[in-house]
């Protein structure tokens, strides 16, 4: 059973072998990963938290976003979650964020 022409490879001859099929590139260009993309789920909690705790106050959205290189959506979980943890209500978001 020859599965590439489900997988989107096109039809292949029978004669021709499965790695000789050139290698297709992804048309979606690349994304910018944030700075633990590469460890699992658990490993990124663990330094976030760590981070976190080492602070002197409370983390806004702003630098978890820069410290990380995460999205604003992304850093707003991270630190609710946090808030959570504590028991505690996230900061008041201020100025033009409030709106």
């Amino acid at each position: 059973m020859n599965l590439l022409a489900s997988l989107g490879i096109g039809t292949v001859e029978p004669s021709v072998r499965p790695e000789r099929v050139p290698h297709i590139e992804s048309a979606r260009p690349t994304a910018t990963r944030h700075a633990l993309a590469g460890y699992g789920h658990v490993r990124t909690v663990m330094e976030f938290m760590k981070w976190a705790h080492e602070q002197d106050r409370f983390p806004t959205i702003e630098a978890v976003s820069t410290r990380f290189n995460v999205c604003r959506a992304t850093a707003y979980r991270w630190t609710s979650a946090l808030a959570e943890t504590y028991g505690i209500d996230p900061p008041v978001r201020s100025g033009a964020e409030a709106r």
